[in-house]
Parts: structure tokens; sequence; C-alpha cells
């Protein structure tokens, strides 16, 4: 059994450091941010020792690559749009771009969760977690505040995800290494805006 999961969301808001977390348990206080993709993938045990294999894809939050990462979500079966809880600029895109997006060109029995990330920045937080649960609640979304640096909720948004596309009521977490490959190595390739060339994707984060 797979589910597809995407992390969507503006640069800088974290959504390469929540899966290296998840993935391998480690945080890089420099990451550089995504041009492109990469894929990762991790197993959980769903009741009866089921064994579900997230795939997990990493997008690009700059403007420019926006095009490209329709590509990534059209067939998730979840989507976890990231933003940073001390920008509240990252939680307007949510609501007024990424939302939109999603409802617009993923298949309709989505799954959709909504990390607030960074919240080991509690006494720089800018963005009110009671409007942020509100707008999960309107979305049918899971809300889980993370923090990539010191692991906080991560383990649990994939083990909510898990629940919700299995059914499962209880989810436990594979302790073996997870697979990170650039998407070059799944022999996609991507049209960059205004390269005029096709470049294949190089493996990049972004914090």
């Amino acid at each position: 059994l797979a589910c597809k999961v995407v992390l969507i969301g503006e640069s800088g808001v974290g959504k390469t450091s929540i899966i290296t977390q998840f993935i391998d348990q480690t945080f890089q206080e420099d990451q550089q941010s995504t041009t492109g993709g990469t894929f990762s993938t991790k197993s959980v045990i769903c009741d009866g020792g089921k064994i579900l294999k997230f795939e997990i894809w990493d997008t690009a939050g700059q403007e420019k690559y926006r095009s490209l990462t329709t590509m990534f979500y059209k067939d998730a079966n979840a989507a976890v749009m990231v933003y940073d809880v001390t920008r509240k600029e990252s939680f307007e895109e949510l609501k007024n771009y990424w939302s939109g997006q999603i409802k617009e060109s993923s298949p309709e029995n989505i799954i959709l969760a909504i990390a607030g990330n960074k919240s080991d920045l509690i006494e720089q937080e800018t963005v009110d977690e009671g409007e942020a649960r509100n707008f999960a609640k309107e979305l049918n979304a899971i809300f889980v505040p993370t923090s990539a640096k010191n692991s906080e909720g991560i383990n649990n948004l994939f083990e909510e995800i898990a629940k919700k596309y299995t059914g499962s009521s209880t989810i436990t977490i594979k302790e073996d290494e997870g697979d990170v490959q650039p998407v070059e190595e799944q022999k996609n390739t991507i049209q960059i805006e205004g390269g005029g060339k096709e470049q294949k994707q190089k493996k990049k984060g972004f914090c």
C-alpha cells in the first residue's frame, strides 16, 4: 500500500526540513532552497501489521516555480500545506493561493493537512494558532504544530495522514532508513520557466 504525499508552501517555511526530520531524524540549520523537487520514501505499520509506504515529494516554494508544482500534487493522495509560525505572510499565502491550487488541481478525495512549522520559535509567533486551526476545519484538514528542528509533531503529522488514509487506529513508524532521491533519478525532466531548456532537478532543500 502506497500513499503519495506532497509538501507545498512558501520558500523557507521548512518543507525540506520536515521531510528530513521524518526520514532520518536530522536537522540542517542552513538548507538551500528547493528548485525542483525530491522524492523520499518512508514506511509505517498500520493495524494488522499492514505496511504503508509514504512516497513524499518536496517542492519549490518560489513564485517563479509555482507553475511546476502542480505536476507534483495533481495525482497525490495527501497534501501538506506548510507555513512558518513566525511569518504571517506564509500563512496568508496558504489561504490566498495554495489552498485554491489544491482544490483546482488535485483529486477530490485528497487528504489535506496543515503544518504550523517552527513551533520552537513560539516567542516570535505572528500567526494565531486558533486562526490556523479554524482554517484547517474549513478545509476538513488535519492540523499539527511542528518543529523540524526539535522534531515536535513531525511523526504525528504523518501518523494522522496514515490513519485517515488507511482507517487504522494506531500507526507505528518503521525504524528503517528512508530513501531520498533527486527527481532526476525518477527519469523526470521539468521545463524551468525562462531557461529555454529542460533542466533536470537537483536535490536541494530549504529550511
